[in-house]
């Protein structure tokens, strides 16, 4: 048989103590504002009045931002590319450069190429504008209108003979004014045969970076100098392609050449003086190199 519960148990009289004063006297919302658990975070009524609404001037700041970036990446492109032309031209006006070299007043770009029959003609970017006003610079992009045909003729012509052109490959030479006899004697035929092979020759004549070790007066470093012309005197045609760069004495760096057009004359007799020298020069570099492993010839022979 089912118990049956008692009506004066403590949860029924504090249900009708608080509950039921409660629902007579509070008004149904707040009620139930008050029985149930509070939020964590408080609901946020916005009338129409408190909303912010995004505005022209912020619109405008915007998309003058977006044209700005895009004119930068448009002009980072085309230093890296070399040319824009036609519908790759990203800058909304421009001014077109005349026969006479007079400017244009500044123009619609899609205005101007729309007026082009870009069959027979083509819009060429010649100089990006101004990043800011403390640049110096154009302050519109500057372009001009070719004939197409003559120009892809002019570009393939320009494309051809660079490659034509032989590479020039540099080496570098490094030599301490107070050097000994025999070092010099090593740096000289290489000087010799790099000259011989066409190559363009950096020499830098310096002290030692070391300050603990020898360093040379005036009157050897005149007789370093001095020696290093001489070798160069006997290279047919090897000459200095630029203008001496330092003091004698301190930090001298000579750059050397032997013209491409004089180096089918070039004689044969060095050979036998960078054979000479091959023996000693290994030497030099077995005791200089602590690595037992033999490695190519460096670009760069520093001091020894």
């Amino acid at each position: 048989m089912r118990a049956s519960q008692c009506l004066f148990n403590p949860a029924t009289a504090l249900c009708k103590l608080f509950i039921s004063n409660a629902a007579a006297l509070e008004n149904p919302r707040q009620l139930q504002r008050l029985l149930l658990p509070s939020r964590t975070v408080p609901i946020q009524l916005f009338s129409p009045s408190s909303q912010r609404h995004f505005s022209v001037y912020h619109a405008r700041m915007l998309n003058s931002y977006q044209l700005h970036r895009r004119e930068k990446i448009a002009t980072e492109k085309a230093a890296s590319r070399g040319t824009m032309r036609d519908y790759d031209i990203v800058f909304p006006w421009i001014q077109l450069r005349q026969p006479d070299g007079s400017l244009s007043p500044p123009q619609r770009t899609h205005l101007v190429l729309k007026d082009l029959n870009l069959e027979l003609d083509t819009l060429i970017l010649l100089a990006t504008p101004r990043p800011d006003d403390l640049t110096p610079g154009p302050e519109y992009p500057i372009c001009r209108i070719a004939d197409r045909k003559a120009e892809l003729a002019a570009e393939a012509e320009r494309l051809a003979m660079r490659k034509s052109t032989p590479k020039i490959t540099t080496k570098k030479l490094e030599i301490n004014w107070a050097i000994a006899p025999h070092d010099l004697r090593l740096r000289m035929a290489r000087l010799k045969e790099f000259l011989g092979k066409g190559f363009q020759v950096q020499v830098t004549l310096r002290h030692p970076k070391l300050r603990r070790k020898k360093r040379a007066d005036h009157d050897q470093s005149k007789v370093v100098l001095k020696q290093v012309e001489s070798v160069v005197s006997e290279v047919p045609g090897a000459k200095e392609t630029k203008p001496r760069e330092g003091t004698l004495g301190e930090m001298l760096v000579l750059l050397l050449q032997v013209p491409p057009s004089k180096l089918g004359n070039a004689p044969t007799e060095t050979a036998p003086a960078a054979t000479e020298e091959a023996p000693a020069e290994g030497k030099a570099e077995a005791e200089t190199t602590p690595s037992p492993v033999q490695r190519p010839v460096a670009e760069d022979i520093r001091m020894a």
